[in-house]
């Protein structure tokens, strides 16, 4: 069991990770976060963006390549993080302000259920990335990570991963690990067990 009380067969390396987070990201926190108050559209949101982009490097720290320039990659994986971020709170507007409302107010009542444990991984995910295909699990990861689909063709092809340099065989896998990923866990991040589903 693991400390949310909840029964999980499958755990990634977190002793790993963590060795790799304070190796390469703890060094650069007053950079990443500095970049975050850069890219961050509204001040108010910078510190949850800091959280998230940590939370972010941390389960994808294992993609960075030692090869490549380390404030390059972690200025693009936190751009493109908030980035996002911003795009979609631009969508949405206000509601997740009162999301966020109605939930801190039942929380005051009754003890909140932990969504994340060990390593940033909520448990249906982490057995799932397990689960997947280490073809495609690769190439959705470094994508995850910051990488342009051009970089992640020219670096699986380098390594012998991939026959050409061919960005379609990386959307492809790309897609396939989205896809593996719809099939095996619902809405809230749970490990769906169903026979049917292949």
């Amino acid at each position: 069991m693991d400390k949310c009380g909840r029964e999980n067969p499958v755990r990634p390396n977190s002793d790993k990770k963590k060795e790799l987070f304070d190796k390469y990201v703890m060094p650069n926190y007053d950079f990443v976060r500095k970049l975050c108050e850069r890219y961050t559209a509204s001040r108010q949101d910078v510190d949850e963006n800091f959280n998230d982009v940590l939370l972010n490097l941390f389960i994808y720290i294992e993609t960075y390549d030692e090869s490549r320039d380390l404030k390059t990659w972690l200025h693009v994986v936190t751009k493109r993080y908030v980035f996002g971020v911003n795009k979609r709170r631009m969508q949405y507007g206000n509601s997740l302000q009162d999301i966020e409302t109605v939930y801190g107010t039942d929380c005051e009542d009754k003890p909140c259920e932990m969504e994340y444990c060990d390593g940033g991984y909520h448990d249906g995910l982490s057995v799932a990335l397990d689960l997947m295909p280490q073809i495609h699990r690769k190439a959705f990861e470094m994508q995850m990570s910051g990488y342009s689909l051009k970089e992640i063709a020219k670096i699986l092809n380098e390594s012998g991963e991939l026959e050409s340099n061919n960005i379609n065989t990386v959307k492809t896998r790309v897609f396939n690990a989205r896809k593996f990923l719809r099939k095996h866990i619902d809405r809230e991040g749970n490990l769906i067990i169903d026979s049917n589903k292949k």
